[in-house]
């Protein structure tokens, strides 16, 4: 359910765009986009801080039919997913309304995270159900193809200037992100708790629980390699 959650909001955040974004009128609809887009982060991100302040509503958001039954433990004391998968679509959105981000990376970047990640995840839980070792690489290969094709179809699609090689590099990159991120943070862990007991305050304690989560890392990572890669290719 989780993987389709992320298909389905990949295909509903592109749906959204090109509805709005050629909508003319007294606001934009540009305008429009980025004004939604930073609402729905914020709804999300004051069902998450309300969760974190009060054990009741948490356990209440858990016990939801839809948005609490796909939650992961480590999100019941921490951001959800949505919410940093609506965070990326919100500054991707308000970089292609201020000219910061072309069409093609925008729909390229929410893309790559609504294919790429659920196939990565999905090849990881079935090869790990069945013992086979290297699950996490096998993960990453998956992420790489599933990210290329995407990539392509997108470019090819929009008439992106990006031939199949730089695509494929992109992919790579963005793989070794999405699969070893944690263990990144997990090895700065010490160094950021040092950090966390300096400003500790009851007030303060959501900023700690945010985690570079792979749903906002990934469109990010995409947009930024997207962006910087015509300035190498001159």
């Amino acid at each position: 359910m989780r993987k389709l959650w992320h298909f389905a909001g990949c295909l509903l955040m592109i749906a959204i765009f090109y509805l709005w974004k050629d909508l003319k009128g007294p606001v934009p609809g540009e305008d429009i986009m980025v004004v939604f887009a930073w609402a729905e982060t914020a709804i999300a991100l004051g069902i998450d801080l309300i969760r974190f302040y009060s054990p009741r509503s948490n356990e209440a958001v858990a016990r939801l039919p839809f948005y609490g039954k796909l939650m992961r433990r480590v999100e019941k004391n921490h951001f959800n997913a949505t919410t940093y998968y609506l965070l990326a679509a919100a500054i991707l959105v308000t970089l292609y309304r201020f000219g910061l981000c072309r069409e093609a990376t925008l729909v390229a970047s929410i893309m790559v995270l609504g294919v790429a990640d659920p196939v990565a995840a999905w090849t990881r839980s079935r090869l790990a159900r069945r013992g086979i070792e290297y699950a996490r690489v096998y993960g990453a290969f998956s992420f790489v193809i599933a990210s290329f094709l995407t990539l392509w179809f997108v470019s090819r699609t929009l008439h992106g200037p990006f031939a199949p090689e730089h695509l494929l590099v992109i992919g790579l990159i963005v793989a070794v992100v999405e699969s070893y991120t944690k263990y990144w943070v997990l090895f700065l862990h010490p160094v950021t708790r040092r950090v966390q007991r300096l400003i500790a305050h009851k007030t303060t304690v959501w900023i700690f629980r945010f985690y570079p989560d792979d749903n906002l890392l990934i469109p990010l990572t995409v947009a930024l390699l997207m962006g910087m890669l015509p300035w190498f290719l001159r």
